[in-house]
């Protein structure tokens, strides 16, 4: 395959300077791979460069051709989960938003990368924040596009960006109401005070359904070295594992484990929920004022802790929690 003329013109005319960087990449990330980088550039970086405007194209050109050198240096190209990530990131989306890109464009690229790992790291959604990222980013500046990433973080499962999130979607409601599927403003505001107080208020009421069952046995790649122990708290829940601690937080468009301190676990056994109707468990079936729920939890010694918004149940036999919504 070969690369755009848009691209070898810019890439020969700049030939020392491109090749000089090359080489102080191989001298600084031991395995680098030229052949992969090469690859790079033809596959990820040419469609970027030939959909740019031409008083953009060469400082869109040595910006990409330095992260791609970074990414690739540090091993995050290539036919692994992460690099088939970074390469939608690069053919479809990237492409799409070389019409708001900043004239300086380096640290935005890096951001747009290191956000999609991050997610992937944390067990979100990173293929539909790529999907959001290309469908609305084009509608915005280059600016409200760090925004727009993080607003996109929370829909694709993020929950520890819930609160940031909302704050954007006040200060950009047509994007908000696009991404979250609200209703346009004045509603909009009503809708985003409800998510303010409830975390499940975008969750449809459901008479019966499964329990959301978060977490797995470090074992075999999850967060648990033991059956967790679970504290509900005003955001959340504490959780103990060990001498593990966490900060479970979950709302109607994922969950996130959040380290925590055992300072935290503890001041969480002084919380009590205000709630009027407690939750009951019922054979398979969790009651709560918001509906029925089926469970798949042993039913010796099935233990529940609750808040204002959502119920937890757990089990001395189990290294996952079940969440569902209170009311």
């Amino acid at each position: 395959m070969t690369i755009s003329p848009e691209f070898a013109e810019v890439l020969r005319a700049g030939r020392l300077e491109f090749n000089t960087r090359v080489a102080e990449a191989r001298r600084r990330y031991p395995k680098f791979d030229p052949e992969l980088f090469n690859r790079f550039l033809t596959h990820n970086v040419d469609p970027i460069v030939a959909a740019a405007n031409d008083e953009c194209r060469v400082g869109i050109t040595n910006a990409t051709f330095d992260v791609a050198l970074d990414l690739v240096g540090r091993e995050l190209c290539g036919a692994h989960r992460r690099g088939l990530l970074l390469d939608k990131l690069w053919r479809e989306v990237i492409p799409a938003l070389t019409g708001i890109l900043p004239p300086q464009p380096a640290p935005l690229v890096s951001a747009l990368c290191n956000a999609l790992l991050n997610l992937e790291a944390q067990g979100a959604r990173p293929v539909q924040w790529l999907q959001i990222l290309r469908e609305l980013g084009p509608l915005a500046s280059a600016e409200e596009l760090t925004d727009i990433g993080l607003l996109a973080a929370w829909r694709s499962g993020g929950a520890q960006f819930r609160p940031a999130a909302l704050r954007i979607a006040a200060a950009l409601p047509a994007i908000a109401q696009a991404m979250l599927g609200l209703p346009e403003t004045p509603a909009l505001a009503t809708q985003l005070s409800a998510l303010e107080s409830n975390p499940w208020a975008l969750t449809p009421a459901d008479s019966t359904s499964t329990i959301r069952e978060i977490g797995k046995f470090n074992g075999y790649g999850g967060q648990f070295p033991a059956p967790p122990i679970v504290r509900a708290c005003e955001q959340g829940f504490l959780v103990k594992s060990e001498n593990r601690y966490f900060l479970l937080l979950v709302d109607s468009f994922g969950e996130a484990l959040i380290p925590a301190s055992v300072e935290e676990y503890v001041a969480a056994s002084h919380y009590k929920a205000a709630v009027s109707h407690a939750p009951k468990l019922y054979d398979r079936y969790l009651r709560t004022p918001r509906g029925q729920f089926e469970h798949n939890f042993c039913h010796d010694d099935v233990q529940l802790a609750w808040n204002e918004h959502s119920v937890a149940v757990f089990s001395p036999y189990s290294f996952s929690i079940g969440v569902v919504p209170l009311t």
